[in-house]
């Protein structure tokens, strides 16, 4: 029994990730979307290296199977770190981006020729270990950073963020962080720890689920990188002087309250800036400094209340989702967390809470 629940676990992430490499290539050729053939590329990696573990649980380990192993080893960190560039940059990638692929070109090089001469590579195994740990920590650690970049970006550039915040990547990514660090003691204490022992079941489990969530929601993301990054400026790059500043949010208040701008769906700051005449950047930082808010929490706040006043004036039944799309909100789902978010209850709460003070 022990020896079969060793060999389904240690297949499992090869399976899982072959699986979802079949899903992306699917993807990235029929929506011809750049961010997701890096995806299958990173899928392609992490499927060749959980092979190499299945050869080496499950049986004797060849040559060539050691050195494909510890390439895939150090390709799939720089894939994930290139994916996320993917993801936050407008095109494709420059090709000076894939730099961070040199170390795994290296060890497929180097290890071809010591085993095409029949030498033994145990002369690279902590070289490799280190630059492993090093990939790991920088390729998290880069690639959160710019998560939160890009976040900000979309938030001054939309009101309605549903499925274009990199939120749920960036929890993805501090979860593949800290299994990182279970990876990182794993590749320096050596496989051979879980070559005998059903310990594999843990890391076999939290692998394969960790990365199934990384591919689902990278199929299910709204690319918006080029959207948020290219749009053309509507006005030269010459800042206005603070005094400026405040008649812009002036006009940007009475856009709100008196033209109700917010209630439009689907708004974002290019919108607001054409009908001011001015540029998107002025009118986002104007935004950000005279009200403390992102472009998107500054107009969701006025669909809030907007929508706290239909909720007290309801004399027609209309429910809870048609409200919110009176206020301006794409979805139940964006009005009910931005409600939340603003009022720290949920409409249902806050009505209830009215009724009962009446």
């Amino acid at each position: 029994m022990q020896n079969t629940l060793h060999a389904i676990f240690s297949t499992l992430p090869f399976a899982c990730c072959l699986l979802w490499s079949v899903l992306t290539a699917e993807a990235a050729g029929r929506r011809k979307i750049g961010a997701l053939r890096v995806l299958t590329a990173f899928a392609v990696a992490c499927t060749l290296l959980y092979f190499c573990h299945a050869v080496f649980f499950n049986g004797d380990e060849v040559p060539v199977v050691l050195a494909l192993y510890r390439c895939a080893n150090l390709a799939v960190y720089p894939l994930f770190w290139l994916y996320i560039r993917s993801l936050t940059e407008p095109g494709a990638l420059h090709l000076s981006a894939w730099w961070v692929m040199i170390p795994a070109a290296v060890a497929l090089v180097m290890l071809s020729v010591a085993y095409s001469l029949g030498a033994s590579s145990a002369f690279a195994d902590i070289p490799l270990r280190s630059i492993f740990v090093v990939e790991v920590i920088w390729s998290c650690i880069a690639g959160l950073r710019r998560l939160e970049t890009y976040d900000r970006k979309v938030s001054n550039f939309y009101a309605d963020t549903e499925g274009k915040s990199m939120a749920p990547l960036r929890n993805l990514l501090i979860l593949f962080l800290l299994t990182s660090v279970i990876s990182a003691l794993m590749s320096i204490l050596g496989r051979d720890v879980f070559a005998d022992a059903l310990l594999i079941i843990i890391p076999s489990i939290l692998f394969s689920v960790l990365l199934s969530c990384i591919f689902f929601f990278g199929l299910r993301l709204e690319y918006t990188a080029t959207e948020v990054g290219s749009h053309p400026e509507a006005a030269p790059e010459t800042e206005p002087e603070p005094g400026e500043f405040q008649a812009l949010m002036n006009r940007i208040v009475d856009q709100m309250e008196n033209r109700q701008l917010f209630r439009t769906p689907g708004l974002k700051i290019t919108d607001l800036a054409t009908e001011l005449g001015s540029n998107r950047t002025y009118v986002s930082n104007c935004i950000n400094r005279l009200s403390g808010q992102s472009f998107s929490d500054f107009v969701n706040s006025y669909r809030v209340r907007y929508a706290q006043i239909l909720m007290q004036m309801n004399d027609t039944g209309q429910t809870l989702s048609q409200i919110g799309a009176q206020a301006g909100f794409t979805g139940e789902t964006s009005f009910f967390r931005n409600f939340k978010k603003i009022t720290g209850q949920t409409p249902s709460e806050w009505l209830s809470g009215r009724e009962k003070k009446q």
